[in-house]
């Protein structure tokens, strides 16, 4: 196994952990760590649709990361 399968295989790891969790920020932070492995892998990959995607899925989990911090911490 090449280092950019091990990649892919890690990325994959945190995003099916992230939907075993409950908490909410957890779930999320998970998924935010998978869609940065599988960004690498797209790079590395030279995957367009994959550097695409997870791009967007790194930005919507910052924003939702971001207000559920600023939630908290008003509780």
């Amino acid at each position: 196994m090449d280092y950019l399968e091990l990649i892919g295989w890690i990325g994959n790891v945190f995003v099916v952990i992230s939907f075993l969790n409950n908490d909410t920020l957890k779930l999320r932070s998970y998924n935010l760590v998978g869609a940065s492995l599988w960004l690498v892998y797209g790079i590395v990959a030279g995957s367009f649709s994959i550097i695409f995607l997870n791009i967007v899925v790194i930005s919507i989990q910052t924003v939702k990361i971001s207000q559920i911090i600023k939630e908290r911490k008003k509780s």
